[in-house]
């Protein structure tokens, strides 16, 4: 089977071999947890392998974005071949909210003939919520969005800001694959951490993954966090 991989060995691992085609997935965690790297990995990837990639930034522009992101060496040789797209949301250009409406903004973001792209990523959804302001209007709009991936099979990837205390908004419940990355307190002090929270007809591990950002990227650690009195105690992990 062919999966939009990640680039990253035990991710891709982990997920049964990378994200299933024509499908939406989430990265969600709180700020500054490597959401954008991680994002821009897969997009990278795609960009390697050949494929038509869009990458729609609500937060960055085209100068702190390659000032940012080319730097890291996954980045080497396909920065360019990435179709990056800024934008800024507002309500003028959403409302009133129709399938029309969001078919046609996504379009003329895209500036491609959306049968002709591979992987899309959205960054942020949070944006789009915080425009929107307004629960009835976002499960909407990305419902429209989600028809339209699926229409033209596209395989998306959306990312989204966990607030830091409070419940998630509900973009986890209209995507297939959900990975949250977050800081555990460990005997050590504290340390990153990623789990996927669900993915379709794939068994995955229910463990938390250490990982770390460097030069590379995001590199998934060897080993497990498990649970242990409340807290988060370090396991090797053993090859079967």
């Amino acid at each position: 089977m062919d999966y939009a991989k990640f680039g990253v060995p035990k991710l891709d691992e982990y997920l049964g071999g990378g994200l299933d085609r024509n499908s939406i997935s989430l990265i969600v965690g709180r700020s500054g947890i490597g959401k954008t790297i991680l994002a821009a990995q897969w997009a990278a990837e795609g960009a390697r392998n050949g494929e038509t990639v869009i990458y729609i930034s609500t937060t960055m522009n085209k100068y702190n974005c390659r000032d940012y992101l080319s730097r890291f060496s996954f980045m080497k040789d396909v920065y360019d071949k990435i179709h990056w797209r800024f934008i800024r949301v507002e309500p003028k250009y959403l409302l009133p909210m129709t399938k029309e409406k969001i078919k046609e903004g996504l379009e003329a973001v895209y500036g491609i003939s959306s049968d002709l792209i591979d992987r899309v990523v959205f960054d942020s959804c949070t944006d789009l919520e915080k425009t929107l302001a307004d629960p009835v209007l976002y499960r909407r709009a990305i419902r429209y969005m989600a028809d339209f991936a699926y229409k033209y099979e596209v395989t998306s990837v959306w990312v989204e800001e966990a607030p830091m205390v409070g419940p998630w908004s509900e973009t986890k419940n209209f995507v297939e694959t959900v990975l949250f990355m977050d800081i555990l307190r460990i005997p050590d002090g504290y340390a990153r951490a990623m789990r996927i929270l669900k993915k379709y007809r794939t068994p995955h591990p229910l463990e938390w993954f250490p990982y770390e950002i460097s030069n590379d990227g995001i590199v998934i650690k060897d080993g497990w966090f498990v649970r242990k009195d409340y807290e988060y105690k370090f396991k090797p992990h053993r090859e079967d």
